[in-house]
């Protein structure tokens, strides 16, 4: 007779709600080729992943364009050669 109760007792509580979970963040995907390799790579990261790599390369791209268009100055040298 108590199993029958607790049994009633715990079908009539009500459902507590499941803790509801992060969505986790959707991937993104590309594919890369490594220099002077023809195979491709899949590499799979997140939206804000994808923006930390592409400012870092532009970072890094821009770093070399100034190395080289400051190559060719010094400070002693002139144009006329003296």
């Amino acid at each position: 007779m108590l199993t029958l109760f607790l049994l009633a007792a715990t079908l009539q509580a009500p459902a507590q709600p499941a803790a509801e979970k992060p969505k986790p963040e959707k991937k993104i995907c590309r594919r890369d080729a490594a220099t002077g390799s023809i195979m491709t790579m899949r590499t799979c990261r997140t939206a804000a992943d994808w923006a930390k790599v592409d400012a870092d390369a532009a970072d890094a791209t821009a770093e070399a364009l100034r190395q080289r268009s400051n190559a060719g100055t010094s400070m002693n040298s002139t144009r006329d050669g003296s």
